[in-house]
């Protein structure tokens, strides 16, 4: 009866150990994962937590209209968007400041945030200090939204242009702390030479 009662405790001791380091290793893993991500066709260097999801659609924004690329995936609540095109302004007669603009005007759409008559802005959205070094354009704004089921949710979504790329960078969540947000914006790099 000992030895029995001896080998239950040992498996049971055993099992413990086993359910102690899943358990460590689960607490490890981190919620945010960065990791650096192609951008096939864009020289803008990025950083996404999670494993990305890839799409491609066409868009007007151009007269023309433009494949559009994109990447996104969701960490810690928060989702995380890269897109980016090539547009080809010649043929369109556009420019990629009128680009960039159909594109935040897209983006407040989707959030459905009017843009009031002579406002830059729909109402309390407001620009936040952003760098990216060598981008011809940049804009980068934050605000709340709805998403599309109807919740409220926060943004801040970064439009810019670099050698006649154009890129939209943005964070989605019913919060965005600091310390989830920062580091994907700080690691957008353009490169020295186009």
């Amino acid at each position: 009866m000992n030895a029995m009662r001896m080998c239950d405790v040992g498996r049971l001791a055993r099992a413990g150990a086993v359910v102690g380091c899943l358990a460590g290793l689960l607490a490890c893993s981190p919620t945010f994962n960065w990791r650096d991500v192609p951008l096939d066709g864009g020289a803008l260097r990025a950083q996404l937590p999670c494993k990305p999801e890839r799409a491609e659609r066409l868009v007007p924004l151009t007269r023309a209209g433009v494949t559009l690329q994109l990447l996104s995936c969701e960490a810690g609540g928060i989702t995380y968007a890269l897109a980016w095109a090539r547009p080809d302004l010649s043929a369109a007669n556009d420019s990629l400041a009128q680009v960039l603009d159909r594109w935040q005007q897209a983006g407040w759409t989707s959030l459905r945030q009017p843009v009031p008559a002579g406002a830059q802005a729909p109402a309390g959205w407001s620009p936040w200090p952003l760098s990216v070094a060598r981008a011809e354009q940049l804009r980068a704004w934050q605000g709340s939204g709805l998403d599309h089921r109807g919740a409220a949710l926060q943004a801040r979504q970064a439009y810019l242009a670099h050698a006649g790329v154009v890129y939209q960078a943005a964070v989605y969540g019913a919060r965005l702390p600091t310390e989830a947000v920062s580091p994907f914006f700080d690691a957008l790099v353009l490169p020295t030479n186009p």
